[in-house]
């Protein structure tokens, strides 16, 4: 009769390290499929944005409106109140109506790291003008035949949360993305706040990532807004945009050209004046 033996160490060991194994190379294919996934949802949510702002314009004579401005009655004039009535679910036409679920708000990335709005637009859309009491509620509608290459041009997209802004994103983009901070004192001087294009540029690379409070160095003036109004590339390397013809896609860091994929009328900053 012959004995049955069970495993020696050795072939537990030998086991145990091809499982190891295995499990190294599956475990980051697993993540990069689930993160895939949520970038395809996140391309969802943005095409959804990008038909709602479409019959915004369609009921407004295709007039634009700025990605905010301030409102001296009850409400807000940030952009996702715009589109909000072309949407289902989630919020409503003001801040009362604020939702942070993933479940029915679409404004809300599946890969962000809090259930806050993390998306912004595009900040040379209807630029603001300030009233005489400084306020910015003045801002001239774009008409969409102002758009030189409406396939082109961003509308929305992912945007950097901060801890500061308890996770939120700014409701818009900065002039040009890679600047530090997008207002303060130094706004003017253009030493502090124009840096190269593209990933060269190591602003960029570092701003690239959700600010925490612990990012803040005291010692700076205003850097509690550290990594305002940056694009946010948290698929993979790749962000999703809505452009100006409705239409929303994927593309990678180092894709998106400055000025040209920011600017409306032109390729170069002077296009503010209309």
């Amino acid at each position: 009769m012959m004995r049955r033996r069970g495993f020696t160490l050795i072939e537990l060991l030998v086991v145990i390290a091809i499982i190891a194994i295995l499990a190294a190379i599956l475990f980051p294919v697993f993540a990069q499929a689930r993160e895939k996934a949520r970038q395809s949802t996140c391309t969802s949510n943005h095409k959804q944005m990008g038909m709602a702002t479409m019959m915004y314009l369609s009921d407004y004579d295709q007039l634009w409106f700025p990605a905010w401005h301030d409102v001296p009655v009850a409400g807000n004039g940030h952009w996702f109140f715009k589109i909000s009535p072309y949407i289902k679910s989630g919020t409503g036409s003001d801040w009362t109506t604020y939702r942070r679920d993933r479940n029915v708000e679409i404004r809300i990335c599946p890969s962000g790291v809090s259930s806050a709005f993390n998306y912004s637009m595009n900040v040379h859309i209807s630029p603001l003008r300030a009233d005489a009491q400084g306020r910015y509620t003045l801002y001239d509608p774009d008409s969409e035949a102002l758009f030189t290459h409406p396939a082109e041009t961003i509308v929305y997209g992912d945007a950097t949360q901060l801890e500061g802004w308890d996770w939120a994103s700014s409701a818009n983009f900065c002039p040009w993305p890679s600047q530090i901070i997008c207002w303060d004192a130094r706004w003017g001087d253009a030493s502090n706040r124009r840096f190269p294009q593209g990933d060269e540029d190591p602003i960029w690379r570092i701003l690239d990532r959700d600010v925490s409070r612990a990012a803040c160095d005291p010692s700076q003036r205003d850097c509690s807004n550290l990594g305002y109004g940056q694009v946010r590339y948290r698929h993979q390397r790749f962000a999703v945009f809505v452009f100006a013809d409705g239409h929303a896609k994927a593309m990678r860091r180092g894709a998106v050209k400055l000025p040209w994929h920011w600017s409306i009328t032109a390729q170069h900053e002077n296009d503010w004046a209309r």
